[in-house]
């Protein structure tokens, strides 16, 4: 089956900062950490299928599962290509555009130099090939 053929998912990507979010870029096929119930205080949960999962809340309510990530995209930034989380700055990278250094952990969401305001930096991410809950998770 091609991938056009998979039925696409929508998941919810929303920063923890502080190195606790995964990172994601277009065309990575690997495990993803998800919620198995997502917290009710999340905004427009109902409409996803999956909500990312990040470390501030108990490993006891994730599952893992294999996807390959088709999209990201933001309401202010548009299409993103990827988001790297390592280290104490996110960098968020617009398929049209400079990429944007985020402060994760002093000033959790500010960006340094030049960008536009945001308030909200979660992002909608279309998943093909989501699989069953893994239950190996080495």
């Amino acid at each position: 089956m091609t991938t056009t053929e998979q039925q696409l998912k929508k998941a919810l990507w929303i920063p923890g900062w502080y190195e606790l979010d995964q990172p994601l870029f277009v065309g990575a096929h690997e495990r993803f950490w998800f919620y198995q119930n997502p917290p009710a205080d999340l905004p427009n949960v109902e409409s996803y299928d999956y909500v990312f999962f990040n470390q501030l809340s108990a490993a006891a309510n994730c599952q893992v599962r294999t996807a390959t990530i088709m999209s990201i995209e933001h309401a202010v930034l548009g299409a993103l290509r990827q988001i790297e989380t390592d280290g104490l700055d996110y960098i968020f990278h617009p398929e049209n555009g400079e990429p944007l250094t985020v402060n994760a952990e002093e000033e959790p969401g500010k960006i340094f130099g030049e960008g536009p305001e945001i308030a909200d930096w979660s992002v909608t991410v279309m998943l093909a090939g989501v699989s069953e809950p893994v239950v190996d998770t080495t």
